[in-house]
């Protein structure tokens, strides 16, 4: 595995002088990225974090009973100098060696997800209850699964929730259960979240030595699962009140009298309940209710972003907050490219752990850190979705080129280009529905992958389509131009654009040359392009020449394709 942590520190064995469990596990948090430096094993060694966990885990399934097991006991057996059977059956995993431990401690694998989240958030139009969604989302991966499993049995056995995935261990018999539990729990709150949890049950020593196998099985009844579940048209429950991250959140509401009214948020099932709303009371089916309510708080996302940059993100309440000075706003649409061959070759536990985890932040990271760096003092944005590796986010249109660029670069790097970034952006006026937006930007986004998929030199890449008007989008045309382009690759565009302002290159000049790439023959409009360079635009063609690398240009790529439409299109999304 190619992520493991490489930071050493040794001070991790101050934890003996903690008294209480509370302590313990925070401190912990400063480890996740530290290696565990037992000396015994030879490489990929795990975070201590991660060893810490996994070890309290298995003290826990040898005794299989919650009220009799001190955890506090198990952190501090794990960090004493004391070797023990644990501590030898991870070492000699970690080394490759085969153990016979444990083969008799039998358990149940469960692995889970919220699935198609992105139709669950793109019922709504409004970014109050798109955010309510996500909330929502977040609160059932975490809080939901965290409670449910700590009912009867130790945190320790999730042993991930993030990013719309569930993996836990339980002890034998339990599985079924708790999968029920998740299921009904998830659809009792959310309503209309896809959501479906399988199990395996295996034991010990097979799970840690051919995990693969385990992770596979598991992989393939949970898609029949999604296959076989039904879900029902109009559903609700009795639910009364959420509390989320300390905030209780009444979903009371007026019951509305008429049947057969249609839910005006999503106009897709039947209303039940009455909200106000700036235009009066409005009819609403259970789902979309709960989304409203939640989403009226400040998003999560903004004390995130503080977090992670230590400054403050600009109120968001609607998609005309986010507008730039022209109007329009950016659909940004990412996922990560090369993760099936990653996630296939993980051999276990720790690994799995450790790459979930890093895979976050950086994800994270790469957003957050690019929000500040390029907004500055205007920072504004909407999350709807970010973890693992999706992104989902809007921004003001002047900025989404380099925040795009931005994300890609920290992402790519931080990875070594073993992993990259493909992202699609959608720009179009603040008032455009954003479900059609985010359904362009995912086309957008796989022709990006494509292009990622066909290169040598694995690179992230991006394509982009501003939307004017009443734009038509045929995804089946192919055109070639300037997208979808590889990180580099939009770089020099947008230095070459930013080299034309700074020069005084005129709009009209570029937009001259486009309507004539379009309507003239190919070595027709070479001829008129030629002319046009010895008379008046020696100083475009050298910046153009320069964006290809020195190659001898004619006024089309290659001598056969056009780049002024691109060129054109980017134009007012260039800064300088």
């Amino acid at each position: 595995m190619a992520f493991y942590p490489a930071k050493i520190d040794d001070s991790y064995k101050r934890i003996n002088d903690f008294s209480d469990l509370k302590n313990i596990y925070y401190h912990l948090k400063s480890y996740e990225d530290v290696v565990w430096n037992e000396k015994n094993i030879k490489e990929n060694k795990p975070s201590v974090a991660d060893a810490a966990k996994i070890y309290v885990l298995i003290s826990y399934l040898k005794t299989m009973d919650k009220s009799k097991f001190d955890r506090k006991k198990a952190y501090m057996s794990f960090f004493s100098d004391e070797a023990d059977d644990i501590k030898k059956f991870i070492i000699d995993g970690l080394n490759g060696i085969q153990s016979q431990l444990f083969k008799d401690i039998k358990i149940d694998v469960i692995k889970g997800s919220i699935y198609k989240i992105k139709k669950y958030f793109l019922e709504n139009k409004k970014i109050k209850d798109i955010r309510g969604a996500s909330e929502i989302i977040e609160y059932l991966n975490i809080d939901v699964t965290l409670n449910i499993v700590g009912e009867k049995f130790i945190e320790e056995c999730v042993i991930y929730a993030g990013g719309g995935n569930v993996y836990i261990v339980l002890p034998e018999g339990k599985g079924k259960d708790v999968c029920k539990r998740l299921e009904e729990e998830y659809t009792n709150i959310a309503l209309t979240a896809m959501n479906a949890f399988e199990w395996e049950t295996t034991d010990l020593n097979t799970f840690f030595y051919d995990y693969k196998r385990i992770s596979g099985e598991l992989n393939r009844k949970l898609e029949w699962r999604k296959k076989i579940k039904i879900y029902p048209i109009n559903p609700d429950s009795q639910l009364e009140e959420l509390n989320i991250n300390g905030n209780k959140i009444s979903l009371k509401a007026n019951t509305l009298r008429e049947n057969g009214v249609v839910c005006d948020l999503c106009a897709i099932r039947d209303a039940k309940y009455l909200i106000s709303s700036p235009d009066g009371q409005v009819p609403v089916c259970p789902s979309c209710l709960r989304k409203n309510r939640v989403g009226k708080d400040k998003s999560n996302f903004a004390n995130e972003f503080k977090s992670f940059t230590n400054k403050e993100a600009k109120s968001v309440k609607t998609l005309e907050d986010l507008k730039d000075d022209r109007g329009y706003v950016a659909v940004i649409y990412g996922d990560g490219n090369n993760m099936g061959n990653y996630v296939m070759n993980i051999n276990n536990p720790f690994e799995m752990m450790y790459f979930s985890r890093t895979l976050d932040y950086i994800t994270k990271k790469s957003v957050y850190e690019s929000f500040a760096e390029v907004m500055k003092d205007d920072i504004r944005f909407e999350i709807i979705a970010l973890g693992g590796d999706d992104i989902f986010v809007i921004v003001p249109a002047v900025y989404a080129l380099e925040v795009s660029k931005k994300i890609i670069e920290k992402f790519d790097g931080s990875f070594k280009n073993n992993i990259t970034m493909s992202i699609g952006v959608c720009i179009a006026k603040f008032n455009t529905p954003i479900g059609n937006m985010s359904d362009i930007a995912q086309n957008l986004l796989k022709n990006a992958k494509k292009k990622a998929k066909n290169l040598k030199n694995p690179a992230g890449t991006i394509d982009i389509k501003i939307l004017e008007g009443n734009s038509f989008i045929d995804f089946d045309y192919i055109k070639e131009g300037l997208f979808p382009a590889t990180v580099n690759e939009l770089a020099s565009y947008y230095e070459a654009i930013r080299k034309m302002k700074e020069k005084s290159i005129q709009k009209s000049q570029l937009y001259k040359l486009r309507y004539a790439s379009e309507t003239m023959e190919r070595e027709e409009f070479e001829l008129f392009y030629l002319y046009q360079n010895a008379r008046t635009i020696k100083e475009l063609n050298k910046i153009v020449t320069e964006m290809f690398r020195g190659r001898t240009f004619t006024g089309l790529v290659n001598g056969v394709y056009s780049p002024w439409a691109d060129i054109c299109m980017l134009w007012d999304y260039v800064r300088w």
